[in-house]
This record gives C-alpha cells, structure tokens and sequence, in this order.
C-alpha cells in the first residue's frame, strides 16, 4: 500500500470473541492459528488481518478482550510497527465490543468495522471499503448477492453504536433502507473462520 493515503476514519478490528467452535474441534485460539490450512509457517489468521487492515485509515483499533493473554501478546508484538493501537476489554458480546471500540474512537467520522478472523480478503476490497467511509455511511459489501464483511457505518449512527449491549454486532442497522451495497468480485468478504476447516488451503 505504498501510494495508498490513508482514509479520514478509522477501522475497527474486532477480536474480542472466544471462538468457541473452532476451540470444539482444535482444542486451540482459532486466531492464533496459521491462516493456510496445509502451510504451518503461515503468519496466524490475527496478524494477517492486521496486515491486512494496517494504513488503511488515519487510525486502526484492534479490539481484544482483557482475558485472552496470547492474543494480546501477538499483538503487542506487531501492532505498534504497524500503527494499529490496541484496545483490551472486558467484552460480553460482538455488540457490546463494537459499542465500546466506538466511545474510545468518538472523534471519528466513520469505522470500517473489520471481523479478525476473515484474512482472505483481496487488498483491492479493504480499500475500496475504506473509501466508502462517510459520516452518513452504511455500507457492506456483496458478492454474487450475498452480504459480507468488512462494513462501514458513519458517525451519524455513532449513538445507536454506543447503545449495542449483544452479540448481534450492527445487524439492525443494515436493515435500514439508506444501506448501500457495493457488489465486489471478492469471495473473501465471505469467508470467515469458525471452524478448522474454513482455513483456506
């Protein structure tokens, strides 16, 4: 992203929840593990959402519960020389995560709201997204007609935010009839990981 100016905004990285389902099956922190399912030298799915998600905006938040201590070290580890700051809560939910990550970043005239565990997104999408960031903004991306992520959402709806105390994120806002769809040859904005399985090859 060398000749790319970051976007007046900030992105939010999401990486407060417990991951339980991938834990089922692995026994391990999903985001801690390699983002390619056969390559064990692969960066973990966390630090290549970082990467990923890294200058895209003035600010980038990654946002970490207070109770995941390797998490929080991989982080510290690569988050200052990426100028990603880091915000450790105590979370109860994706909603209440988002409502707390907004408060801290009240200043801002929108967020790219980013889910930690989807690293395979093209760097074309988190740009495009990112330009998409206003303070009347709600926008999602799709592809072939299905809804995905990373999603954008303006400083006008920075109350409703601040409100959230669930774990169903911003749905309800995406519901609302000002919402625009941007139609994105990315299958990544799909692909989230739950479960071992969903790590690409």
């Amino acid at each position: 992203m060398s000749s790319w100016t970051p976007v007046a905004g900030c992105t939010l990285i999401l990486a407060a929840g417990q991951g339980e389902r991938y834990r089922q099956h692995r026994g391990e922190d999903k985001l801690l593990a390699p983002s390619r399912a056969n390559d064990a030298s692969a960066a973990p799915i966390l630090l290549a959402t970082l990467r990923a998600c890294a200058g895209l905006t003035e600010r980038c938040v990654l946002v970490l519960s207070d109770d995941q201590p390797e998490r929080i070290a991989l982080a510290q580890q690569h988050a200052p020389a990426l100028g990603i700051e880091l915000l450790c809560i105590s979370s109860h939910g994706l909603g209440h995560s988002l409502a707390q990550a907004t408060e801290a970043t009240e200043s801002a005239p929108g967020w790219l709201v980013a889910l930690a565990d989807m690293p395979y997104l093209q760097a074309s999408t988190w740009q495009r997204m990112a330009q998409a960031i206003q303070p009347d903004a709600l926008v999602l991306p799709t592809f072939q007609g299905q809804r995905g992520h990373p999603r954008v959402i303006g400083s006008r709806y920075a109350r409703q935010l601040r409100e959230l105390d669930s774990d169903q994120g911003a749905q309800h806002l995406f519901r609302l009839p000002t919402v625009q769809e941007i139609e994105i040859d990315d299958r990544g904005i799909l692909l989230d990981v739950d479960v071992p399985t969903d790590r690409i090859q």
